[in-house]
């Protein structure tokens, strides 16, 4: 039996969804086409921008479809950072922070070899950035703030409405990366006016692989990255992913309207997972906020004292058909394999190589939760064994 526990890396189809996809699969014309056969595509793309808005709290022509949360991020940063010329790009100062995603920092770091002025932040021990910090950095040359919503390796939510505010009050373009809390928790940008840009992505709430988007306020005027037929208000050339879209439409819709009891069995598997652990007699520290206010319940990232992670994630894949992560899986494509969240939130090297990220789904069962806990306490405790040490005193 295989048991997924890396949704936050990318989450099954619902049934739904497939269903969608494969009855677009019929509409083959060009949705921008004028003739009939168009009517259904372009109804398609329609219901998406729509449905991708009622999850957001906002309206369609706020919608920006995508391949995703990383050209999306691409799409907003770099969008309001070419507005200014390399000759002025010294004099441009921007705030992120230390635990963003690849997608925003390589990003950064690619303008401030231009010359750039970068601000990055390290979070609390909690994963948790300060809004205080944020707002002693701010200088009047800041242009840009970039902030994402819910980390993806702790699941630590940010205050991103106060930072919102913040922006509003300071005239600054702020970019949220949002694709861990798109399809997760309630988003309601009609009450947030200081947010500029929001990235999200349908693979991360049950939709799928290579289809999201960008949320652009009405004030906001980007960039094209790709420059073409002018489709997406010319700001995303190129002809319309027909059947992406009909997923992501599906998945948007069944995500809100299960937005609050598919939390609600988040928590429950949360806490029956981290009872269980310590029924077992498994010491473990949780990496992540210790007040749900700010903890993603679904996320659960866990170090255990005298563990390679490495080598528990293999036997519990292996021996156990048990799937879970040692962190992002876009971070782990690259040389070091020691997860810069941990590192920024001053977590020793011993208790980075020891932890590994479990993140939870909507289907995921109590029953699987239980399987998961046992496994990981005959794993621990045969780990312990061929060290000398014994599960109880370690």
């Amino acid at each position: 039996m295989d048991l997924y526990f890396d949704h936050n890396a990318t989450t099954p189809l619902s049934d739904a969804v497939k269903k969608a996809m494969i009855d677009a699969m019929s509409y083959y014309a060009n949705p921008s086409s004028p003739y009939q056969l168009s009517k259904i595509p372009r109804e398609i793309v329609e219901n998406a921008h729509q449905q991708c808005a009622d999850l957001l709290g906002t309206q369609p022509n706020n919608i920006v479809i995508t391949s995703g949360g990383t050209e999306s991020n691409n799409l907003a940063i770099k969008s309001i950072l070419s507005l200014y010329a390399e000759c002025d790009l010294k004099s441009i100062h921007v705030i992120s922070t230390s635990i963003e995603h690849p997608s925003i920092l390589e990003i950064l770091y690619f303008f401030e070899k231009k010359g750039l002025q970068l601000t990055l932040l390290s979070p609390s021990n909690e994963g948790i950035i300060d809004v205080a910090d944020i707002e002693a950095k701010v200088q009047p040359n800041t242009k840009l703030i970039s902030m994402m919503a819910i980390n993806n390796e702790t699941g630590a939510i940010q205050d991103y409405a106060r930072v919102a505010r913040l922006a509003h009050e300071k005239g600054i373009f702020f970019h949220i990366d949002a694709v861990q809390a798109v399809g997760k928790i309630k988003i309601e940008l009609n009450k947030l006016p200081g947010v500029s840009t929001l990235s999200f992505s349908g693979h991360k709430f049950n939709g799928p692989k290579g289809i999201g988007g960008l949320f652009v306020a009405e004030n906001i005027s980007l960039t094209p990255l790709l420059h073409g037929g002018g489709q997406e208000k010319g700001l995303r050339s190129g002809t319309e992913n027909t059947i992406g879209l009909a997923g992501l439409a599906i998945a948007a819709q069944e995500a809100n309207s299960q937005l609050i009891s598919r939390y609600q069995h988040y928590l429950q598997l949360r806490n029956r997972l981290l009872e269980k652990l310590s029924l077992l007699a498994v010491q473990y520290d949780i990496n992540g906020s210790k007040n749900p206010e700010y903890q993603a319940a679904w996320t659960i990232n866990l170090s255990f004292k005298n563990i390679r992670a490495e080598s528990l994630a293999s036997r519990l894949n292996l021996l156990h058909g048990i799937s879970l992560s040692l962190g992002s899986a876009c971070s782990n494509n690259k040389k070091s394999h020691r997860s810069y969240v941990l590192l920024s939130m001053g977590l020793s090297n011993e208790q980075i190589d020891g932890a590994v990220r479990i993140s939870l789904g909507n289907k995921t069962t109590i029953n699987e939760i239980d399987i998961l806990a046992n496994a990981i306490h005959l794993e621990i405790s045969h780990l312990l064994s061929l060290s000398g040490r014994a599960i109880e005193t370690y």
